[in-house]
């Protein structure tokens, strides 16, 4: 009864008001087939990519795993909890009623971007966790009367309040790293560009540029000036360089520029887990997508 009711609803309904519940419903489809790609391209990712070790990785897409921790000069905490932590991401919602009931508006968020320690026994690196797809290992949902909660208060996630906290941490332990592996030494880049960086210090200013490359004393420099000051820029550049040799290499996790499309996952769960977890995304998807495409196939059957 109630299906032949909304049929005959759909029958009588001005075509563009169809038109927009007909859109509505293609666009959740499409959507959801969308995300049933993007799942299942993940999971294969996570499964298929050989686990790699700090200390042979190759430079480029790699997946690692070992142990997160906090850089001795970065200590990162959690702002609604107060928890150290190597990653964060937290939401402050306000509740409103309005006169189509009640709902949440979202007063304050973020995410951390400080740099964290990663370990798999064989070497060290940093993660730059800016851009990364997160799947945390904490996640807590409580509420409170306050806009910003005390850290030291007990948290329930059946509490009263007009406000809701969410909170996700990375705490120091296990980790999961599918993303751009690259060695950067002290001396890495091209000399040339090193080099016209610091002639642009040196005309930066201009007084001290005459005094030093003047030669002929008229006051402004010259060509033959000029590739006098090139030349003594680029000695300094090579010196330096050498000197900055002797240091260590350091190992870095960041995104993958984006030209090459390929994901950015920090998870703090294995590999095994995180692959079932995409595929049952996937799965989702593909029920909501099919229910998507029934309901719009029905639409059109009962209008047309």
């Amino acid at each position: 009864m109630i299906l032949d009711a909304f049929a005959d609803d759909l029958q009588s309904m001005p075509g563009l008001h169809f038109t927009v519940f007909a859109g509505f419903a293609t666009l959740a489809a499409l959507a959801l087939f969308v995300l049933i790609w993007r799942n299942l391209r993940r999971a294969r990712l996570v499964e298929d990519t050989p686990t790699a070790r700090i200390r042979s990785a190759p430079q480029g897409y790699v997946e690692l795993e070992g142990r997160a921790s906090e850089l001795p000069d970065t200590p990162v905490v959690a702002p609604l909890t107060g928890t150290r932590c190597v990653w964060y991401r937290f939401r402050i919602q306000e509740e409103e009623d309005d006169a189509h009931g009640s709902g949440w508006s979202t007063l304050e968020s973020g995410v951390s971007e400080a740099p964290f320690a990663f370990s798999d026994g064989s070497g060290d690196c940093v993660v730059d966790p800016r851009g990364a797809e997160v799947i945390a290992a904490v996640r807590e949902v409580w509420r409170g009367n306050a806009r910003w909660p005390d850290p030291a208060r007990r948290r329930s996630r059946f509490g009263a309040g007009r406000y809701r906290y969410t909170e996700e941490r990375i705490l120091p332990g296990s980790c999961y790293l599918l993303g751009w592996f690259e060695t950067e030494t002290p001396a890495s880049g091209p000399v040339g560009g090193e080099t016209a960086a610091l002639l642009r210090r040196w005309k930066s200013d201009p007084a001290g540029l005459v005094r030093r490359w003047d030669g002929n004393g008229d006051g402004r420099i010259d060509a033959d000036e000029w590739e006098r000051a090139r030349e003594a820029a680029r000695r300094h550049v090579l010196r330096d360089r050498a000197r900055r040799s002797a240091a260590p290499a350091r190992n870095r996790v960041r995104r993958p520029d984006a030209a090459t499309g390929l994901p950015y996952i920090l998870a703090a769960r294995p590999q095994q887990v995180l692959g079932r977890r995409y595929r049952l995304r996937a799965a989702g998807s593909l029920i909501g997508a099919v229910l998507a495409a029934a309901v719009l196939a029905w639409m059109l059957a009962a209008r047309f």
